[in-house]
């Protein structure tokens, strides 16, 4: 017998208990057709005298009405089962509905993102605590595809640290109505090598405007994303490395605007040489790292002259492959940057090992010097030597790629990558 949801309580018991009668019946006279009398009613009183010790109370009618999870109907032959009866004592209630709320969080913080978008759809209990910000405080999509609405949901929860790395962002298969506009609170953002339209990423940007941190590398980019990012006035640091299409009136409102900038990285983004000059037309004591690699005809001396004089505090600076630096440009950074720290000029032709050491003379700060085999007037283990016996305390190609304003030391990032920077990620 089979029995709707729709169904009272109390009939719905009689009629188990009286199904389970007639079934004991049957069985009993299949089983023997030569039993006794006697036997026959010793069995009948037996069910009477067992349904007399268990009455059809209210709380076994509740418990006694077992929902499948497909067909959503009760199964009322379940009652006169051994199986049935035993956990009638012992599971009397559901453990995730009397759990606290801190608990299941617990437990769903060490789901996957997928599972968590599983768990979502089985109430609406669930959802809410599915959706809750604790667990959406990280969100890595490293190597990973999400449609772009999407995205723009779970930023929504709360997310504060996102890594896009090498992923796809896909675009809406219809046209969304368009909302209005609401700030999301996202601070260090990995956009490194990732499928993302510039105006995708323009309308992301423009509602995170507390960005701290941002990654950019070799993405397509155009003026309202520039724009957007010169919006964010708590800016520390930006990758804009191998970046096609840089505005360059845009990227100077964003030297201009981010006043608390510490961190540049320009790499090989073919920007002109009256971008570069105009680049810091005021003095910026909070930039500490610049990376201008990659500039073979665009940067020349009167380039690092105007930068050094307006970056006082300078402590980091690539100049790899601009071929137009000589010995002038050393003198400008020895009068200009005194706190220098480290310098990558690999592939620099111009310069020769004698300057480099004169050079070194008088930078007191001087820990890392970077020139991967490009000094070509005398043998550079020669001149590594010189280095060792002078200047003992500098050491001499540590780093064979530049981690400024990285996330990561190596540009193409591993799946499962678990650090932003110095934040610890999630896999």
């Amino acid at each position: 017998m089979v029995c709707t949801r729709s169904q009272s309580r109390i009939p719905l018991a009689e009629m188990t208990v009286e199904h389970a009668h007639k079934r004991s019946k049957t069985v009993s006279t299949t089983q023997t057709s030569a039993q006794s009398p006697d036997e026959e009613s010793t069995s009948e009183d037996g069910f009477d005298e067992a349904r007399e010790n268990y009455p059809p109370s209210e709380d076994m009618i509740h418990i006694c009405t077992p929902k499948t999870p497909r067909t959503g109907i009760y199964h009322t032959e379940w009652i006169s089962s051994p199986f049935w009866r035993q956990s009638l004592s012992n599971d009397r209630v559901n453990r995730w509905e009397t759990s606290a709320d801190e608990v299941v969080l617990k437990i769903f913080s060490y789901l996957k993102f997928e599972d968590l978008f599983r768990c979502a759809l089985v109430c609406r209990h669930w959802r809410a605590l599915s959706y809750d910000r604790l667990l959406w405080t990280q969100f890595n999509l490293t190597q990973r595809a999400i449609p772009f609405d999407k995205l723009l949901t779970v930023l929504g929860y709360g997310t504060k640290y996102l890594s896009l790395s090498c992923g796809d962002v896909k675009e809406r298969t219809a046209p969304s109505p368009r909302k209005r506009r609401e700030s999301i609170l996202l601070e260090y953002a990995d956009f490194g090598l990732c499928n993302i339209l510039p105006t995708q990423l323009s309308r992301l940007l423009d509602c995170a405007p507390n960005l701290v941190k941002l990654n950019l590398e070799s993405v397509t980019i155009s003026g309202p994303v520039l724009r957007a990012v010169a919006q964010c006035s708590q800016l520390q640091i930006l990758n804009l490395a191998m970046c096609q299409n840089v505005n360059a009136s845009q990227l100077v409102a964003v030297t201009r605007n981010c006043t608390k900038l510490k961190e540049l990285n320009m790499a090989w983004c073919n920007i002109s040489e009256k971008t570069y000059n105009r680049l810091f037309p005021l003095r910026c004591v909070t930039m500490e790292k610049l990376n201008i690699s990659g500039g073979r005809d665009t940067v020349s001396c009167e380039t690092i002259r105007l930068l050094s004089s307006n970056l006082p505090n300078l402590t980091s600076l690539d100049i790899s492959d601009c071929i137009r630096i000589n010995r002038y440009a050393l003198a400008y950074l020895a009068k200009n940057c005194p706190r220098l720290e480290e310098l990558s000029c690999s592939r620099v032709y111009e310069l020769s090992s004698l300057d480099v050491l004169s050079w070194a003379f008088k930078m007191n700060h001087l820990k890392y010097f970077n020139s991967f085999p490009s000094i070509i007037n005398e043998r550079f283990m020669d001149f590594k030597e010189k280095m060792k016996v002078k200047f003992p305390h500098v050491q001499l190609n540590k780093k064979d790629t530049s981690d400024i304003a990285r996330p990561c030391t190596t540009l193409h990032v591993p799946k499962g990558v678990s650090r932003l920077w110095e934040r610890q990620f999630r896999v």
